[in-house]
């Protein structure tokens, strides 16, 4: 339950610092979030970072189309991952 309050808390954080809300997707237990951060001003990116961090893992990559994307993953109850 503590997992869908984060990922709830991160989906807001994340709409409201990019205008827009993350694309989602859900497999084997993982919640990821991706948002585009191009509109995030520089003054935020600490903002940015304090919401990644509360995922499993997070990171910054770049599209075929050379677009930049951040992610993070929330576990999701107590599904145990090889």
């Amino acid at each position: 339950m503590d997992e869908l309050l984060g990922a709830a808390a991160a989906i807001a954080a994340l709409t409201e610092l990019t205008g827009q809300p993350p694309d989602t997707a859900e497999e084997n237990g993982l919640l990821t979030l991706q948002a585009d951060p191009s509109c995030i001003p520089a003054e935020n990116w600490h903002r940015l970072v304090a919401v990644l961090e509360t995922g499993t893992s997070y990171g910054m990559t770049t599209t075929a189309a050379g677009a930049s994307v951040v992610w993070l993953r929330i576990e999701l109850g107590a599904t145990p991952r090889p």
